[in-house]
């Protein structure tokens, strides 16, 4: 492949600052098991708030779905009751974070360790896009 120019993004600090805040605060509301505040982070209830299934776990559930995809419905609901009723200590810790912004579209990634009784039960990638909308930076989607 050709290089071309780089890439250039028209960001600003302030929205970066912002967007960094939007991390911050996710990170609290898990660590207090609020999920009614976590889900005000979002820009709406529909948005795509899932993991990557991987392909065992498609093939799985392909035998009562032919259709499915690998992605399905938002667990944004699930995460949200599963912090307001879990007696375990949760966490989930950022690594390496990411951001890119371009004036009212913003793309977040990081490795992250999400984290049960100071033990790391799941670990990867993790993949944001926000936008900024009323002039408040809102989780469009979280894969």
């Amino acid at each position: 492949m050709a290089q071309g120019p780089e890439i250039e993004f028209k960001s600003n600090a302030d929205d970066l600052t912002k967007i960094r805040s939007v991390l911050g605060e996710f990170r609290q509301d898990i660590i207090h098991k609020d999920g009614y505040a976590l889900t005000k982070l979002v820009l709406n209830p529909d948005v795509l708030f899932h993991h990557i299934n991987n392909q065992e776990e498609v093939d799985s559930a392909r035998k009562y779905n032919a259709q499915f995809d690998g992605v399905g419905p938002s667990q944004l609901d699930g995460f949200a009751k599963l912090l307001a009723t879990s007696k375990d200590k949760l966490e989930e810790k950022f690594h390496n974070i990411e951001i890119r912004q371009d004036p009212d579209l913003g793309l977040v990634t990081f490795n992250y360790d999400f984290v049960i009784n100071d033990k790391v039960h799941r670990s990867g990638l993790e993949v944001w896009q926000l936008c900024k909308i009323d002039g408040q930076w809102k989780i469009l989607s979280v894969t």
